[in-house]
């Protein structure tokens, strides 16, 4: 038999260890002494305690150590272990260089400008979202939605005349809605523009106008909110500008993925 203490130092656990390990029944010495309370070990006990030292230094969740040791399972709770690392490991490098991208991004100068714009007449259609789902709506959803619209106005004969937008505002109950929009020249009927659309008319105003133009072709990240968007509150916050129900409209500017530009816009007056 074997005291603690030399059992510790063949199996490079350490005696505080042990202790904890007969506490949870992952390591139960083979017996204790009536007379000192001393845990001893069993040299058959040193396979299980090396096993155990290497598991731990390799990282394997105790619970997971203590179910391989009583199961035998040692090289597949191992396995399993490092299966989880490197997925773990692989979310912390994209993690890594998304957040690189976000700071590029956000490092390059955004250039805001003022304007006033006269009253435009549109027809609109809302996609709702949840606001802390937002990433549900990609793009193809608006261009699809989009794309229908235009259909039906040009068959109306009532435009479009002027480029698509989409405006992305508070909506009910904690949803988002993300309004895809076609200037027109008039007001257009239910009859030419369909039931699932609403036409407006945007008033008169100043807006705030950020434009962001991509450095090297590089992607942003969906999950991250625009350059040109935190470039606009930027600006927003230096004019010391109160905002009611903020609507940000954004452009994009240019048909060649490599050669666009980004416009967003808010009304400040």
């Amino acid at each position: 038999m074997l005291k603690i203490g030399e059992f510790a130092g063949l199996t490079g656990l350490s005696v505080k260890a042990l202790r904890h390990y007969d506490e949870i029944g992952a390591l139960v010495p083979a017996d204790v002494d009536d007379r000192s309370a001393y845990r001893l070990y069993g040299e058959s006990q040193v396979r299980a305690g090396v096993v155990i030292r290497a598991l731990r230094d390799a990282g394997v969740p105790l619970p997971a150590v203590s179910a391989a040791i009583s199961g035998g399972e040692a090289a597949q709770a191992l396995e399993t272990h490092r299966v989880r690392v490197l997925e773990q490991r692989e979310r912390e490098d994209r993690a890594f260089l998304e957040a690189a991208g976000v700071l590029r991004a956000l490092a390059e100068p955004i250039v805001v400008s003022e304007r006033s714009m006269p009253a435009q007449y549109f027809v609109g259609q809302v996609i709702t979202v949840p606001v802390d789902d937002v990433d549900t709506v990609s793009d193809d959803d608006a261009n699809e939605v989009s794309g229908a619209l235009f259909a039906r106005l040009q068959t109306a004969g009532v435009g479009p005349n002027g480029s698509f937008w989409t405006a992305l505002r508070a909506g009910d109950r904690g949803t988002v809605e993300v309004v895809c929009c076609w200037p027109t020249p008039v007001e257009v009927s239910e009859e030419g523009r369909g039931p699932e659309s609403f036409s407006a008319l945007l008033p008169a105003r100043t807006e705030l106008v950020a434009t962001w133009r991509p450095v090297d072709d590089e992607e942003l990240s969906a999950e991250t909110l625009h350059p040109a968007a935190v470039g606009l509150f930027d600006a927003i916050a230096e004019r010391g500008a109160e905002l009611g129900n903020v609507e940000v409209r954004q452009v994009v500017i240019g048909q060649s993925a490599d050669d666009y530009a980004v416009e967003l816009s808010v009304t400040v007056s």
